[in-house]
């Protein structure tokens, strides 16, 4: 078998080109913004510049199709439908938050210019990733998301910090990316297919698939669990969170989690939950236990912490563990899928806020912000301490805030789907979680430090980002019916 076998060659009509626009806008605009970013005085600023615009542009083109005919490239390699169309818009949002939040961060930590290019690639391969049906080319888009992620990791070249975290993440990252690829190949091998529609169909006419497919699908579900930061092969996201820059970190959290769990829920659609075939208990099992231990795992470690940044990695960890349990309710019922993209949303707006927010009193090359250094902050700065408290009870799920709908709505389809246990270990670590979010505002509004206080740094794009997120995280958790019926709508 060779290329043009696996990806044959297809005419495109101006319907295809439309949907493929965004994808062009975002490429050319990674390029040019590295080419006006080698201006030596104002090469930051234009990169700026080109990047945001083209995301703006990209936002607009994906916008106008959104409703047209959806459009099947190569049998499954690109599929362009109003749902898929949906997380692309989605991505593009929190990527132009990240792009704001990063201008000014930059400048701070010595960030090159390179930095709003690399978003945008990697922007580029989440939205592939998002829009294909083929294993192969999920792979290709995989790379090409990564491949960025991880050079933008190790981009604070005056810390050592920020190139471990490039090291380790760069190293495990590529191992994990081999599993994903080599269980392809083992599945392929097994049902004749890349294509995930038709390797349904095979396990649906097929009741007892051969061992090898098996083996590749755990090889790909560990590869996909390495990517959301599942327990026990979340080792690398304390130390990454940390290494970062913050402006990276918020963008890993929203947009790299996004895209890696929704690739992860259509894998396991398609792969997994197949009613006939037995042998997949042991894998659904083996879902439901790394679900259960993200969740106690990920919340109890939190609890010790006193870095906030580390703090955060760990919540985003139990995150997963809540998503994971989506996974089982998206099986069941029409309201599971539009639950959990609902959750990935608004967790991703809170994520991009809150890390906004600690990017304007970390100091150049500071590995992480303290709780002694943030006590008395809300005090000095009550603005900002009130944004940052309204993101950190957006993801404890308190009332009136976007996080509340989504984990309600998360919660009650595991519960319609008949996942109780594993709904009332949610629910008991979701009160632990409220402990240490509390913790950092009482240590803002109630105490006073005992050492170095933590210095404003007066970043204007951190400042604006904030308040977008924080503008659509009362938006959607006090008005959340419009987009709770739309993500309804095209999840059907």
């Amino acid at each position: 078998m060779n290329l043009l076998d696996l990806f044959p060659i297809q005419s495109l009509g101006s319907l295809e080109y439309l949907n493929l626009l965004p994808i062009f806008t975002l490429s050319f605009g990674a390029v040019g913004s590295i080419l006006v970013g080698t201006h030596k005085e104002k090469g930051h600023f234009w990169a700026f510049g080109l990047s945001i615009l083209s995301v703006l542009i990209a936002f607009f083109q994906a916008n106008s199709a959104l409703f047209s005919n959806d459009v099947n490239l190569l049998q499954g390699t690109l599929i362009f439908s109003t749902f898929t169309k949906t997380l692309s818009l989605m991505i593009l949002a929190f990527s132009a938050i990240a792009l704001i939040v990063t201008y000014g961060q930059d400048k701070k930590e010595g960030l090159l210019s390179e930095v709003y290019g690399l978003i945008l690639f990697a922007t580029t391969g989440m939205i592939l990733m998002l829009s294909t049906q083929h294993l192969v080319f999920m792979f290709i888009a995989l790379e090409i998301m990564s491949l960025a992620i991880y050079v933008l990791v190790a981009m604070r070249r005056t810390s050592s910090f920020s190139a471990e975290a490039g090291l380790k993440y760069f190293i495990l990252g590529g191992l994990a990316s081999a599993f994903f690829l080599y269980g392809s190949s083992l599945i392929f091998g097994a049902t004749g297919s890349f294509e995930l529609g038709k390797i349904s169909s095979f396990l649906a006419s097929h009741s007892n698939p051969s061992f090898i497919y098996f083996i590749g699908l755990g090889l790909v579900l560990t590869a996909m669990l390495f990517k959301v930061g599942a327990v026990p092969f979340h080792g690398w996201v304390p130390d990454v969170y940390q290494g970062a820059s913050t402006n990276i970190t918020g963008f890993m959290g929203a947009s790299v989690k996004f895209t890696a769990f929704m690739a992860l829920a259509k894998i396991s659609q398609h792969l997994v939950f197949i009613e006939n075939v037995n042998n997949l208990v042991w894998f659904k099992n083996y879902v439901w236990m790394v679900a259960a231990a993200s969740m106690i795992y990920g919340n109890f470690v939190a609890i010790s912490q006193n870095e906030i940044k580390r703090m955060l990695s760990f919540s985003t960890i139990a995150h997963t563990g809540y998503l994971l349990l989506g996974l089982y309710a998206m099986n069941f019922g029409e309201h599971s899928t539009k639950d959990m993209i609902s959750y990935l949303f608004f967790y991703a707006i809170s994520n991009l806020g809150a890390f906004a927010i600690i990017s304007q009193f970390e100091e150049k090359n500071q590995k992480d912000l303290t709780l002694d250094q943030l006590a008395g902050m809300g005090i000095k700065h009550p603005f900002l301490g009130g944004l940052f408290t309204l993101f950190l009870l957006s993801m404890a799920g308190i009332p009136l805030t976007s996080g509340f709908i989504g984990k309600y709505g998360l919660f009650s389809s595991a519960v319609n789907a008949g996942e109780i246990p594993l709904v009332i270990i949610a629910v008991l670590t979701s009160v632990v979680s409220v402990f240490y979010y509390l913790r950092v505002i009482i240590y803002m509004f109630m105490k006073e430090s005992s050492g170095e206080v933590a210095k404003y740094q007066g970043l204007k794009g951190a400042g604006l980002a904030a308040i977008i997120s924080a503008a659509a995280t009362l938006q959607f958790g006090l008005f959340p019916k419009a987009i709770l019926s739309f993500v309804k709508m095209i999840s059907k």
